[in-house]
């Protein structure tokens, strides 16, 4: 990414971040939700959200429910940032996988490990 699609997906990461805590309740159903990255397509009018759905049981309607709510984050996003940009981007909303693929490859390392030993 270039210099501005990075000083912009921060921006954006900030703002949602303050936006979903304090909205928590009506758009996440209190469930603890964080903004793990955020990148933005070159033209600035797409933005990936990428949330990290921590100890939550039933992910996919977590990300259902944000979905069914992303135009009404992106009007909440639109009021802080408006005055940076002309057109404000559309919001897309995917969970972050990382820390469980991190976990399947620990358990793979594992029985890797297990099978040295034996």
């Amino acid at each position: 990414m270039g210099l501005r699609q990075d000083k912009v997906a921060r921006q954006i990461q900030k703002d949602l971040g303050e936006l979903m805590q304090a909205r928590r309740g009506d758009w996440l159903g209190n469930a603890f939700v964080t903004i793990a990255k955020v990148t933005i397509t070159p033209d600035l009018g797409y933005v990936n959200v990428y949330l990290s759905l921590f100890n939550n049981k039933n992910r996919v309607a977590i990300l259902e429910r944000i979905n069914e709510q992303n135009k009404e984050i992106r009007h909440a996003l639109a009021k802080k940032i408006k005055n940076n940009f002309r057109k404000i981007p559309e919001l897309r909303f995917y969970e972050d996988d990382t820390l469980d693929e991190v976990e399947r490859i620990e358990k793979l390392f594992d029985e890797i490990n297990k099978k040295k030993e034996d």
